[in-house]
């Protein structure tokens, strides 16, 4: 079993989304609704993600470490879908959630 996800995250999103309390960006430029859930990927795939979904951006980029069992224990079901996580539901700005947030390099996006 897989215990931490990564969402990449535009950095001014992830900052705006603290006074709310939680998160609800699906991916970049789709909110949560109707978006249908927060994109995720394995720690393994992050630098793949950047590269094809970001590479073109030249703004602040975040590596969001998400615990899975403190997601599910918030009531956030994780499921798996061809190898990838899908977060169903906002993400809570909670540090048994969030396990970190890693600025991600302008260099690592191509």
């Amino acid at each position: 079993m897989i215990d931490v996800v990564c969402h990449v995250a535009i950095a001014d999103d992830w900052e705006m989304s603290r006074g709310f309390g939680e998160y609800e960006v699906a991916t970049r430029g789709v909110p949560l609704e109707p978006g249908g859930y927060v994109r995720a990927t394995v720690p393994e795939r992050v630098d793949a993600v950047v590269a094809e979904r970001f590479g073109d951006l030249s703004i602040p980029l975040l590596r969001i470490d998400l615990s899975v069992a403190g997601l599910e224990a918030a009531g956030v079901r994780v499921e798996w879908v061809d190898g990838d996580p899908r977060v169903h539901g906002a993400i809570p700005m909670d540090p048994e959630v969030v396990l970190a947030e890693v600025p991600i390099p302008m260099g690592r996006r191509t």
